[in-house]
């Protein structure tokens, strides 16, 4: 130990962020959502990174934001939390200093005043979610799928061709059809990221509308999307027509060692079914060529995911008050979550009744 440790919250990791980075990509599971790039703009709240610091440096610490739940008391959450649905969560920390850089957090968490803490999109298995164990309130899982071949290294051919049936067919009855009418899949480079942002929200808007809850959050992601293929830890692989239109996107955050599928979009012209499909296939394709062996469909249990996922992790949301107010907040948010569902199905019940 180099000097007396002192815990700092940054607006901004400045300076530190290439320390950060580094302990991030060190992670046992690394998260995108833990990259400087998307801590510098996912936040919609004040950012509160709370660092852990001795005379040495960065030894490690955790991303939050905060705003007000109401008067007198403070909310905090893992930055992003909300719309953009960052998760795989956790503290960043040097590997022998892990229990100092938690205490310091939980002591950061718990610091004098009113405040509901609540944070969602924890790794179950990580530091700080089994600290906060006994204030889980909610559980989710998250897909995702080993690329490993039998030989142990990454194999993309391998993987697709254990995939379901009907998976196979579409993609490949599909890559023919496209072929043949020109269409090309291709990689969107830096210089062309406005163009391929525009896309991604006319197609995701056209195919989700209103029901899209990320979409209120475009702003935020469009600035840390520019950065992050910027910095080639984005890919945006996009399928083209012959003249250049875009009729599917997919959105994929990259870590050392895996893909992460983050948003997509594609036309709903019949003519271009199973074009997302074709564009996730040479995704997983690119990720083996590059060396990364897993290919992570983040939080969400859709259907879809089944087809392509091999496996399941789990996030956790926890949440509690500290101070007076705080522990009010936290005791009437617990009550309201248990009796929500009894209020639904009593309108349900008004509701046919009246018909």
């Amino acid at each position: 130990m180099t000097g007396p440790l002192r815990t700092v919250r940054l607006g901004s990791l400045g300076g530190l962020a290439v320390a950060w980075d580094d302990l991030a990509a060190g992670a046992e599971h690394p998260s995108p959502f833990l990259r400087s790039w998307w801590l510098d703009h996912a936040a919609a709240g004040e950012s509160a990174i709370v660092c852990l610091l001795d005379d040495d440096g960065l030894l490690g610490g955790a991303a939050f934001e905060v705003d007000r739940f109401g008067p007198g008391i403070e909310r905090v959450r893992c930055l992003g939390q909300g719309e953009l649905a960052p998760d795989h969560l956790d503290v960043v920390a040097l590997p022998d200093r892990q229990r100092e850089v938690v205490d310091a957090v939980l002591a950061w968490l718990h610091r004098d005043g009113s405040r509901l803490v609540d944070l969602d999109g924890l790794r179950a298995d990580g530091l700080l979610a089994g600290r906060l164990a006994r204030h889980v309130i909610g559980r989710t899982s998250a897909p995702w799928a080993s690329l490993r071949g039998d030989g142990g290294e990454p194999d993309g051919a391998a993987y697709l061709a254990e995939r379901p049936g009907q998976v196979r067919s579409t993609v490949s009855r599909t890559r023919k059809r496209l072929q043949k009418s020109g269409c090309t899949v291709a990689r969107v480079d830096a210089d062309e990221v406005d163009r391929a942002l525009d896309d991604l929200a006319r197609l995701h808007d056209g195919r989700w509308g209103e029901h899209s809850g990320f979409l209120g959050a475009w702003a935020r992601f469009r600035a840390a999307a520019a950065v992050g293929l910027a910095r080639g830890e984005i890919w945006a692989t996009e399928a083209r027509t012959e003249n250049g239109t875009v009729v599917a996107t997919e959105w994929d955050l990259l870590t050392p060692t895996g893909v992460a599928f983050y948003q997509a979009g594609r036309s709903l012209d019949r003519e271009w079914r199973g074009a997302g499909s074709v564009v996730r296939a040479d995704v997983v394709l690119a990720a083996t060529a590059s060396g990364r062996d897993e290919y992570d469909l983040l939080r969400g249990d859709e259907s879809y995911k089944q087809d392509w996922a091999t496996a399941t992790r789990e996030l956790v949301r926890v949440r509690f008050g500290v101070g007076p107010s705080g522990r009010a907040v936290a005791a009437a948010a617990a009550a309201w979550r248990r009796v929500a569902p009894m209020v639904v199905s009593a309108r349900e019940r008004i509701g046919r009744g009246s018909d």
